[in-house]
Formats: structure tokens, C-alpha cells, sequence
């Protein structure tokens, strides 16, 4: 029961079944400004109580077919608080001890010898209750106030952790998990779940991780895809699980107890959070697992953006291939393993042949075009673990791992043909190409520069000795 401050009227409930002395009272009593509720009979008391919200009873200790006792004490298991003044016109001594013991606050002798000292006596009882509700209501901001500056210090550390995982990882996975571990401080759950969502899948986390219980799994991510948009959860295919648990049935299934986020920015949305345990979640709960999750999304947001100019930083902003820095690096990252492992592989260098004549003839973005083009063919036409990077201008770099000379120049001449045969076209203008190649493989030599030069070398020599050809060392 909850009283407002603000309120300044004081209520009193007068029981006795003397009607005339009812009536006498209530005007007298509220000749002082009191509002007086007068009941002849016992009222339905906890009803009654709720609805006035009296600061004071008056109660007449003999009652028809009742002990005003037992009255007395039907009233303090409602609300405790509450001081009863009892009334009587008899001395019996065992009564008065006995109200007393009850919680009565006072007790007052009918008939009474002096108007003024009932009303000082039920005065000040209201003032004593009201007394005690202004400081349970301070106690109760000062509890609040301590669980905000609590839950802002607590909210601080979560957001300096989530900061720290960003130089840490590039995972969103590893954000999720600690997410999950630092939650723990807020909110009391039993499983914390997030639904992914990356082009046409959904990848599902549960902590505790999941392993053997389906059963329970499948409810947990039944739950989170429910609140994927119906066009959205037609176009997932694919539902990656992982976990290990043990309890299956924990969750009424026709009464799911879960709290669900989304994990969403303005433009875009990352995916579903959830938790889950036995109990139903409350609006603070909610309003807390809410602002939250809101954290964890601008950190999954802010990895997002990181990894995307990371992207931009390592390949070339024209043809979306490796750029000139990362290729050299790569370069002699392989050169390393080869030397630590004495592993082989080569290189290619291929150059367009006449391309300045594309240009002229069809325009800088027509070249810029064959050149985008190409690069994605050049792609496809290799290994998952072949790396392309442009080199410069319209020349690009191929590094083979674990591959010799003999298979690199197969490689380099099914590219000679595969550029060759393809139709390259821009603006409904028909344009073919041909390119020149020079492969090398690594063999200890003494320095990146000199390998660098010798396939250099090898892609002059196959301009030189006509073009469309490839030329390596023998």
C-alpha cells in the first residue's frame, strides 16, 4: 500500500454501534478539519481499509457479537501500522491489559471527560502514522536513489568491458558470451540467448552453452524466431545451434517465460535477444534487459564498422581485391611459412595488354569496368587459398601456396585463356582483352625485392616477345 506525501487530509474510521455517539463525533471530529468514516458494524475491513486509507481508528472495545479485540487484531494483520485507539465504558482492567498487548495505541474511557483531549489523542496517533509513512517513503528514495547510483556504476563497468572487447575481438559471438556473464550483475535468469541475423541466416547462441538437449534448444530458438518479421524468418534457410545443457524441462512451453530485445540501430537490425527462466519478468526487469541490450548493440554496431574499414583498408576501393600494402605483406608472410617449413610457391604477375587503348577508345569508365570485371574473373578462376591482389595500375599479383613452377604455369595459362576468351563489354561496346604473365616460384632466395624482380622480369620478357603469353624461369 503505497500513501502519497502530498496528501495532507487526515482520515479517521470511528467503529462503535452506539449511532447517536457516531454522529456526535463525526461532527465534532471534523470541526477540526478530519474526514471521519462512521460505521455501526463491523465493515468489510480490508476492503474498507484499502479504499479510505485511514490514518487512525477509533474502535469500541465491546461490539455486538464481537470482541473489539479481536477487532484490533484483525486490523494489525492488515496493516500493522495503523494505531487503534480503543474505547470502553467499562473498567475491566483484564480488557484494558489485553488491548494494550493487541497494538492498541491508546485507550480512551466513555463516556469521555474532555472532547479535546479525544481529538489531541486520535491527532496525534495520525500524526505518528503519518510520521512513520513520510519515512518509510524516504527510506524507499534513499533505497532507490542507492540502487540507481548502484545500477549506474554497475552500468559503467558493463560499458567499459563491452569497450574493452572491441579491441579484443572482432567476434560477435565473444561479445554475446561475456554479455551474458556481465548481465549476471543486473538481472536474475537462467539462460541468455541472442539470434543472429547475417543476409538469409540466423545464427543462434545460448549461455550456458547448449550441446545435448534439443529439446529445450529448439524451444529457446522457437522463442527468439517468433519475433523475427514474418518476411525475414520465410527467408532464413539456415539455423546454426551450439551449446551444451542439461535441464529440458524447465519452461511451461503453452507459457513461455521469457524476456525478448531486439538488437537493433536505426537502419539496421543485428538480431534477437533473449532470457529465459522459470519466473515471468517484470517491466523493471524488461526496461533494464532493454537498455542493455541497447549496448550491446551499438558494440556489435561499432565492431561492424571497425571490420568494414578494415575491409577498405586492405583492398583495393576499385576492383575489391587485395591492394598493393596487403598483397606485399601476404608476400612475405608466405615467404616466412616457406622458409620456417621449407615449403614451396609461386607467384604470377599479369598485366593487361594495350589497355591504354580501351581507355581511349571507350573511356575511363569503361576501363575502370574491365578492370572490376576482370579481377572478379581472375578470382573465380582460383583456389579458395590463392590470394589476388592489384599490384598497380592495371597489373595484378597472384600468390599460389604449395605450388611449384610447373603448376603455376598451368595456372597462369588457363588465365591467359579463360581472359582471352571472355567477352568484356561496357555501354554495348564489345571489348576484348588479352594479358601477359610472368611467374616465378620461391626458392630461398635472398630477398622479396629479388623475387618481386624476377617475376617483373618474366611478365617484360612475355610483353616483349609478342604479348598473350605467359613467360617463367625453366
Amino acid at each position: 500500500m503505497r500513501y502519497s506525501l502530498v496528501d495532507t487530509e487526515k482520515r479517521l474510521m470511528i467503529i462503535d454501534d452506539e449511532t447517536s455517539l457516531l454522529l456526535f463525533l463525526q461532527e465534532y471530529l471534523e470541526q477540526y478539519g478530519l474526514k471521519v468514516f462512521t460505521y455501526e458494524e463491523i465493515p468489510d475491513l480490508e476492503n474498507e481499509l484499502k479504499k479510505k486509507k485511514p490514518h487512525a481508528i477509533l474502535l469500541d472495545i465491546i461490539m455486538p457479537h464481537v470482541s473489539g479485540i479481536d477487532i484490533l487484531k484483525e486490523i494489525k494483520k492488515i496493516d500493522q501500522r495503523i494505531p487503534v485507539i480503543m474505547m470502553t465504558g467499562y473498567a475491566d482492567e483484564t480488557k484494558r491489559i489485553e488491548s494494550l498487548r493487541s497494538g492498541a495505541y491508546a485507550l480512551l474511557t466513555k463516556p469521555f471527560q474532555s472532547l479535546e483531549e479525544l481529538y489531541h489523542t486520535a491527532n496525534n496517533a495520525m500524526d505518528h502514522y503519518l510520521e512513520s509513512l513520510r519515512t518509510e517513503e524516504l527510506n524507499r528514495e534513499v533505497e532507490e536513489r542507492h540502487k540507481r547510483e548502484k545500477m549506474n556504476i554497475l552500468e559503467l563497468d558493463f560499458l567499459k568491458n563491452l569497450q574493452h572487447m572491441i579491441g579484443e575481438t572482432e567476434d560477435p559471438a565473444f561479445v554475446l558470451e561475456n554479455a551474458s556473464t556481465l548481465l549476471k550483475n543486473f538481472l536474475n535468469f537462467k539462460y541468455f540467448a541472442a539470434l543472429l541475423l547475417q543476409d538469409d541466416e540466423a545464427n543462434i547462441q545460448v549461455y550456458p552453452n547448449l550441446k545435448e538437449n534439443r529439446e529445450l534448444l529448439e524451444f529457446i530458438a522457437s522463442t527468439l524466431l517468433k519475433t523475427v518479421p514474418h518476411s525475414k524468418r520465410d527467408q532464413l534457410h539456415k539455423v546454426v545451434l551450439q551449446g551444451n545443457i542439461e535441464e529440458a524441462a524447465l519452461f511451461d512451453k503453452g507459457n513461455e517465460q521469457a524476456a525478448i530485445v531486439a538488437l537493433s540501430t536505426v537502419d539496421k537490425i543485428y538480431g534477437y535477444a533473449g532470457l529465459f527462466r522459470e519466473a515471468p519478468f517484470d517491466n523493471e526487469e524488461e526496461l533494464i534487459f532493454s537498455r542493455f541490450c541497447a549496448h550491446i548493440t551499438h558494440t556489435l554496431e561499432k565492431i561492424r564498422l571497425f571490420n568494414e574499414i578494415k575491409m577498405l583498408s586492405i583492398h583495393d576501393g576499385l576492383t575489391g581485391v587485395f591492394n598493393h600494402a596487403y598483397i606485399i605483406g601476404a608476400l612475405e608472410s608466405e615467404a616466412e611459412r616457406a622458409k620456417r617449413y621449407n615449403a614451396i610457391f609461386s607467384i604470377i604477375l599479369l598485366d593487361i595488354d594495350n589497355f591504354k587503348a580501351v581507355n581511349d577508345s571507350c573511356g575511363h569508365l569503361a576501363g575502370d569496368a574491365v578492370l572490376r570485371n576482370l579481377a572478379q574473373l581472375i578470382v573465380k578462376s582460383l583456389r579458395a587459398i590463392d590470394i589476388v591482389g592489384r599490384y598497380g595500375g592495371e597489373e595484378f599479383l597472384v600468390i599460389l601456396p604449395e605450388t611449384d613452377l610447373e603448376k603455376a604455369s598451368v595456372v597462369g595459362e588457363k588465365l591467359r585463356k579463360t581472359i582471352e576468351a571472355e567477352n568484356f563489354s561496357y555501354n554495348d561496346n564489345a571489348i576484348q582483352l588479352t594479358i601477359s604473365l610472368g611467374i616465378t616460384s620461391y626458392h630461398d632466395r635472398k630477398s622479396i625485392q629479388d623475387f618481386i624482380k624476377a617475376v617483373d622480369d618474366n611478365l617484360y620478357r612475355a610483353k616483349a616477345d609478342g604479348k598473350n603469353r605467359i613467360c617463367y624461369e625453366r
